[in-house]
């Protein structure tokens, strides 16, 4: 049996908290806001855009991408020039035809303009040069890591350019194009752009949450400011007709696992399973008519739900190839029939399980002898290096620490698998710890207290992780005939009654059988609430079960 062990001296949910992100409770609860001016380049862009798009009237192309990020951001500049009366054309790449970021065929045709990459554009540099050559005038607008030769656009906003020159740094996409529209709607009242405020907060909040950024310094504002906004009674119902019927797809009052774990998941869902998907999505939150929005919401809704039952089905077929190169030092494998867009989730979950990074690649059918991969990391692995590795071999590469993505042709499929294991061996990742953490001992008439506590210095994601709790002695009630309940299709969901809250763990309840269903356990996990049917009920979700009296 695992063994359980604690980290750090902790003797609280505060002071864990603090501990773990090295943030004062000062910088948890009132996260300071950065000036849009401290951000390298970003009042050059305002002035630019002022100039070009809103004096001089260029015809503005804004070239988004199909990820939850890609939209968000797309859809704050697409609102922000509606706010100063520009209309512009939007382009999200096709994700199976077009692929990541801008390209010379998404763009041609487009002259004497002004194009405005978010979210992509910092590695286009040809198609960039393309578009300079056409006439254009470009902004790059990019959080993702520069390489050697920058584009040779007019303006380039990315804070990782030059990170000592920015007043903060881990911004996504839709985080920098907020920033923009502080900047640019900085001499204006607050009456003039409340609305509009309102709907920008939201959107940046989301494509943060999404886009799994560090919720730190000024992106912890932007998420705590929109959460703040779809939690007031008040204000939600200012938000725009799109925004709210894709929130509506979710129970409220919302948090930053409702965004991560719900909503973010149905904004990447079409773009997944359709080439041109990620458009639909685009039109739905921008959408100002309460009718066409809720169609487009339930329409994204039921794709989402299809991309959920895709991914349970693959995952199958992707554990059983994962067997056959489990003591590989990085997972990679290759199998049939996995849908492009589910790729990503699949290495994913691979590399949760296996702890260590991995590359799931599939056979695409529209590309004849193309194999499409993506490639996810564990723990602090820094994939971004590999892109150099296996650039001899393959189509194309991109991506950062954490992802990547590889297109290569199926005679050098081997080749570059063998150079990513040679570059492994010289730089190996961490061996797996089976042991697993907790950060703070509690009993069960504990919880309530740590939840309030937890609550108070929410939200939790990177850079401010939630302390995992380690539930002692936890006693079951029986309720009725039964101390505990399976759930799920299959049984594979265990809800354990306590004599204060309830405990659910998923795929857990065999482990539980197996242990001989104790009716005094440990538990590993963290606590939150339930609500069901208009009650809220005080519920721990647990990661690990054992019998109670363990030495730890």
């Amino acid at each position: 049996m695992q063994q359980w062990k604690k980290r750090g001296d902790y003797r609280s949910v505060a002071e864990a908290v603090q501990g773990m992100s090295g943030l004062t409770l000062e910088e948890l609860r009132s996260p300071a806001h950065v000036e849009p001016e401290t951000i390298e380049n970003l009042a050059a862009c305002g002035e630019a855009l002022k100039q070009w798009a809103i004096q001089d009237g260029l015809p503005v192309v804004i070239v988004g991408d199909y990820d939850a990020d890609g939209i968000t951001s797309t859809a704050i500049l697409v609102k922000l020039l509606r706010h100063f009366g520009v209309t512009p054309q939007t382009i999200i790449p096709r994700r199976f035809t077009d692929g990541y970021g801008i390209n010379e065929t998404l763009i041609e045709g487009i002259s004497d303009s002004l194009i405005i990459t978010v979210d992509n554009g910092i590695a286009a540099v040809e198609p960039i040069l393309a578009a300079k050559e056409a006439g254009n005038k470009i902004i790059v607008l990019d959080h993702h890591l520069p390489q050697e030769t920058l584009p040779p656009a007019d303006i380039i906003v990315d804070p990782h350019i030059h990170p000592e020159k920015n007043g903060y740094e881990d911004y996504c996409g839709a985080g920098l194009a907020y920033k923009l529209a502080e900047y640019l709607c900085a001499g204006q009242t607050a009456q003039e752009k409340k609305s509009l405020f309102f709907d920008l907060l939201v959107l940046a909040c989301l494509g943060t949450l999404a886009d799994v950024m560090p919720l730190t310094g000024d992106n912890r504002y932007l998420v705590t400011q929109g959460l703040r906004i779809i939690n007031h009674d008040g204000w939600y119902p200012q938000l725009s007709s799109g925004l709210r019927a894709v929130l509506n797809l979710a129970q409220r009052p919302y948090d930053e696992d409702t965004i991560k774990f719900q909503i973010a998941p149905i904004l990447n869902a079409a773009g997944r399973l359709y080439n041109a998907g990620s458009t639909s999505v685009l039109k739905a939150l921008l959408s100002q008519d309460e009718a066409q929005a809720a169609g487009f919401a339930a329409k994204m809704q039921q794709i989402n739900e299809r991309r959920k039952t895709l991914v349970t089905q693959c995952l199958e077929q992707a554990q059983v190839a994962a067997s056959y190169r489990a003591d590989d030092p990085i997972l990679i494998i290759c199998c049939e029939g996995i849908p492009e867009g589910i790729i990503g989730i699949l290495a994913g979950k691979l590399s949760e399980a296996y702890q260590k990074p991995a590359f799931v690649f599939s056979p695409i059918a529209s590309l004849s002898g193309i194999l499409k991969g993506s490639g996810r990391s564990y723990g602090d692995y820094d994939l971004f290096p590999l892109l150099q590795v296996v650039a001899p071999y393959v189509e194309t590469a991109g991506g950062h620490t954490g992802a990547a993505g590889i297109s290569v042709a199926q005679e050098s499929y081997e080749e570059m698998a063998a150079a990513i294991q040679a570059y492994a061996v010289e730089h190996p990742p961490a061996e797996p710890d089976d042991s697993l953490y907790y950060d703070l001992e509690l009993r069960e008439e504990e919880l309530s207290l740590a939840l309030n506590e937890l609550k108070a210095l929410a939200p939790y994601g990177p850079g401010v992780e939630k302390p995992v709790l380690m539930v002692r002695d936890y006693q079951l009630l029986p309720k009725g005939y039964h101390s505990h309940r399976l759930m799920g299709r299959s049984n594979e969901h265990i809800k354990l009654f306590g004599t204060q809250s309830d405990a659910v763990g998923f795929h857990l309840s065999q482990t539980y059988q197996e242990l001989g269903s104790p009716e005094c356990v440990d538990l590993l996990g963290t606590v939150g609430e339930n609500r069901f049917q208009g009650r809220t009920t005080l519920q721990f979700q647990f990661e690990a079960i054992r019998p109670s009296g363990r030495d730890t």
